[in-house]
């Protein structure tokens, strides 16, 4: 029985982690112009510290600026992070995502989005 039970757990925990992984996959973030705003919102869609870091460096933003006053797509960046699943970037920036509850079509994983970023001007 424990095995079955440790079984049953790791496949509905690596499945999970599947189907998050397809999710921010999913999604393909097209920036809407070259704003300084825009160009930070588009480091934050790519998910990777560094490339973040580089383009505030860059733009001489800080992260207290960046999290507190940047919108992108007319959300906050903490919940612009949370919607599309951008943990390791809102880590970076301080961010709480785990706290939020979303919910997701799990029907449209599939399909690929293209998304249009515009950020605060």
């Amino acid at each position: 029985m424990n095995t079955l039970t440790t079984t049953l757990c790791t496949t509905l925990l690596l499945s999970s982690a599947a189907l998050t992984t397809a999710n921010t996959e999913a999604a393909q973030f097209v920036a809407a112009d070259n704003s300084p705003g825009t160009q930070v919102c588009m480091a934050v869609s790519s998910n990777k510290r560094l490339q973040l870091y580089a383009t505030m460096k860059d733009l001489r933003i800080s992260k207290t600026t960046v999290t507190n006053k940047l919108r992108c797509n007319d959300m906050s960046i903490a919940k612009f992070a949370g919607a599309y699943g951008l943990n390791k970037t809102a880590k970076y920036l301080g961010i709480e995502t785990a706290t939020g509850t979303s919910i997701q079509d799990l029907a449209k994983l599939e399909q690929q989005t293209i998304m249009v970023i515009a950020g605060s001007k």
